[in-house]
Formats: structure tokens, sequence, C-alpha cells
């Protein structure tokens, strides 16, 4: 038996998933326009999809590459947030790409990383920009015969053309922004974004 409509929602905290396939109602032996011959092939086996999925931002980290700490030790100097300071710059609600997002002041200075690794923590409670996306389906099944059915698609992925701000490479985190507090670019945007919006089509038989 075939389902007319099938949704499915998914919370897990900070992330929201929604997906559903509906069975457009019309054609021979449906509710609506319920046509025999041509009209009833043209009408009939239409059917709709979504997959949409958002998500708050992943959690920030920060380093510096001025670290002056003996190499045995391996380690990395993490800066802490001053208390009391502001991390951010600007405000990610009205974001300047040309500006920086986070404000350098607002952490341990780089001369203090002498044989000293830093307060901060390895994964900072400051979350980067939300993540967004859908994507939209529409499928005509054909039946040609009693065994045969001919299946047309138009899939479109990112159908609104959403973006958001992606790390461009040898990405271990979130690293669209600088996060070097050493680095005298500590903060800008690296200028990548996710992909836009790809059609696709397709067509293939059922038997």
């Amino acid at each position: 038996m075939v389902i007319p409509a099938k949704a499915r929602i998914q919370f897990s905290a900070p992330a929201l998933s929604v997906s559903g396939v509906y069975q457009l109602p019309f054609g021979q032996g449906k509710k609506f326009m319920n046509a025999g011959g041509v009209p009833g092939k043209l009408l009939e086996g239409w059917e709709i999809s979504t997959i949409l999925r958002a998500s708050s931002g992943l959690p920030m980290y920060f380093r510096s590459s001025t670290c002056n700490v003996p190499s045995q030790f391996q380690a990395a100097c993490i800066p802490g947030i001053i208390p009391g300071a502001n991390p951010f710059a600007q405000s990610k609600g009205s974001f300047d790409p040309s500006q920086p997002l986070f404000n350098a002041a607002a952490f341990e200075p780089t001369t203090s990383f002498n044989f000293y690794l830093g307060q901060g923590p390895r994964d900072s409670n400051i979350r980067g920009f939300g993540y967004h996306n859908e994507d939209f389906g529409v499928i005509k099944n054909s039946r040609l015969s009693d065994r045969i059915t001919l299946q047309v698609r138009a899939e479109f992925f990112d159908a609104w053309n959403w973006h958001v701000f992606i790390c461009q490479q040898f990405c271990t985190g979130v690293l669209a922004f600088n996060n070097d507090v050493s680095s005298p670019t500590f903060g800008q945007w690296n200028g990548a974004v996710s992909e836009p919006r790809n059609i696709q089509l397709g067509m293939k038989f059922l038997f």
C-alpha cells in the first residue's frame, strides 16, 4: 500500500531536521481531477519531497601561533577571554564581512604566552553562525504498463540559495574566521561560503 504523505521531524538540540514526502491527490483514482486516458496519465503520480535542516552555530575555539613553550610539551597556547570583555567586535545580526568578527583586545595578549599556555578552554562557549538548508524534489511516476513505470525527477539542493560561512581547507572545527589571536587578521572572515543552489534532473525505469 502506498502512503500518500510521510513526514518526520527530529529535534536534537540545538538542531532541527524535518523531512517529508507527499503524493499530490490528482489523477485517476485520486480525490481531485479523477480522469482517465491521457489527462489522467498527465495528472497522476506526482510527488513532492523536502528535507530541511537547521542548527545553531558550533562552538568556536581560539589559539595563538605566538607560543613560547618548549616543544617537548607539544602544547598549544589557548588565550582566555579577559573578564568582562566582549569577544565580539560586531554583532552577528548585522555582520560586515569587511570587518573582523572578534575583538582581539578581549583576549589574553600574545605577549603573555612566554612559558605560559593561557587560561582559555579548548572549545569556548562562543558559537559561530548557524546553519540552515532545504532540499526540495519533484517526482513524476508514469505507469507505462502493469510492470513498468517511468520516473522523472527534479531535485533542488539548497533550494532557496541560502549561504553559510564555511572553512576552506585543513578544517578541524569551525574555521570560517581566523582564530589566531596573534595574527593581524584575527577575527576576519576567510571569504568562503557554502555552495549555491544546484538543480539535478533524472529519469529511470522501474520494473
